[in-house]
């Protein structure tokens, strides 16, 4: 029997056992199942355009990563090259995702990435998911992180149903619900899209950048009923009944060019689809850090894809009223206290060293503006948390970059509720 006390008698709540375990306290898997990583199939396209992973309909589906190889570089030309940091992302255009009969929807590189870098739980992890992307490699020497060996990339796809990280995993997602497959299609970019250049490199340089990959492979992980009578598709009449699955998506990126200002100058954000918007990510890039030689007028350059830089001060207001203030930088803060870690990671940024390249460490940054209240990580994904409906209307920012410059890109995503509902063989989501 418990002690009362004033505080007892004064909060509500229910009694919890907190020596001995018991029937609250302990929990137990429902259905037995395994979990496996054995279907694999390779890219059909290794220089560039579609790659289509088909995943039949069977019992419960999780991550999918991407492993990619990229050949080693001949011909001397190591120390004109550079291959980021997180190469494997940067090579991504875009993932299409369609899941049975469900519509279909994109994302890009660089989404990807940063979805999987605020899923992880910390931010030692977070610069985990970057390094396992690909090293960062220039010039020669025999060891990993060389352009004369070859480097190898392993990128999470992180969509709608899978969260990327052992603390708040989603449960599987349920194929064994439909009747049709679900697809994930990869556009790739070519090599040279992805390796910085030298501008001393000139065309021996451009020649000795690999044509395509050595090779690259999707693979997903599973988890199987050990007995299949389980499933629920076997137990319940999926023709009048429906299963609700708790999802979060990512409408694809919208790239919006800023003035050349260091002031607070505004930006309109529209493009909103139906539903509660959780909140809205952003990232700043510039220009001069995305040339590299596969664009035409540019002679040379260093490739820094994910030089993320953090805002001044940003404010969002809808219809008015302020949601979101941050000033001083001072974002990272509270994104941090919100969360479990600071919307930030460990980069290097490369740079034309003279005789070769040179990479130094830097911090980058994304800014989280949320609308709906602030949940733990391990229960955002299945616990509904309103977000704010702003269907066909306007979000505006004002936004400081830190410098004056005329390359300034805001990088914007908007964070939705869903759910994606499974009935008749088929599924589709519901915001």
């Amino acid at each position: 029997m418990a002690a009362t006390s004033v505080q007892d008698m004064s909060r509500p709540g229910e009694e919890m056992d907190l020596f001995y375990y018991d029937g609250e306290t302990s929990r137990k898997q429902a259905f037995a199942t395994t979990q496996n990583t054995k279907y694999v199939q390779q890219f059909s396209n290794l220089t560039g355009g579609s790659s289509v992973f088909t995943i039949p309909p069977n019992n419960g589906i999780q991550d999918i990563v991407l492993e990619m190889v990229m050949p080693a570089v001949g011909s001397g030309q190591e120390a004109n090259l550079e291959l980021p940091r997180g190469w494997g992302y940067a090579l991504i255009k875009q993932v299409s995702f369609r899941y049975g009969g469900s519509s279909q929807y994109f994302l890009q590189g660089d989404q990807i990435l940063q979805n999987a870098l605020r899923k992880q739980t910390s931010r030692t992890s977070a610069d985990d998911i970057l390094t396992l992307g690909g090293q960062y490699a220039t010039g020669a020497g025999g060891a990993a992180g060389n352009l004369d060996t070859a480097s190898t990339a392993t990128v999470v796809l992180t969509l709608p149903h899978n969260v990327p990280s052992g603390v708040g995993k989603a449960h599987p997602l349920p194929t064994d619900l439909l009747t049709q497959q679900c697809q994930v299609t990869v556009e790739l970019k070519t090599p040279r899209e992805v390796f910085g250049v030298r501008a001393a490199g000139g065309a021996p340089a451009l020649a000795a950048i690999p044509a395509g990959l050595a090779s690259a492979q999707f693979q997903v992980q599973q988890v199987m009923f050990n007995n299949q009578g389980d499933s629920l598709a076997r137990r319940v009449d999926m023709a009048s009944n429906a299963y609700a699955f708790p999802a979060e998506f990512v409408q694809q990126v919208a790239r919006i060019p800023l003035a050349n200002s260091a002031q607070s100058q505004p930006v309109v954000l529209t493009g909103f689809r139906s539903g509660e918007v959780k909140a809205i990510h952003c990232w700043l890039t510039r220009g001069v850090d995305l040339s590299n030689a596969a664009v035409p007028s540019a002679a040379g350059a260093a490739y820094n894809p994910w030089n993320w830089q953090l805002p001044s001060a940003v404010q969002m207001t809808y219809a008015g009223d302020v949601y979101a203030r941050y000033e001083y930088g001072s974002s990272v803060l509270w994104n941090l206290i919100n969360g479990n870690k600071a919307p930030a990671f460990d980069n290097n940024l490369a740079a034309d060293g003279g005789a070769t390249f040179s990479a130094s460490g830097v911090i980058n940054y994304w800014v989280e503006l949320p609308f709906a209240q602030t949940l733990v990580d391990e229960d955002s994904h299945y616990i509904l948390s309103h977000g704010k409906p702003n269907t066909n209307g306007i979000v505006n920012l004002d936004i400081t970059t830190p410098s004056a410059r005329s390359d300034w890109v805001l990088n914007v995503s908007y964070i939705y509720n869903t759910t994606l509902l499974f009935s008749q063989g088929t599924c589709d989501y519901v915001f």
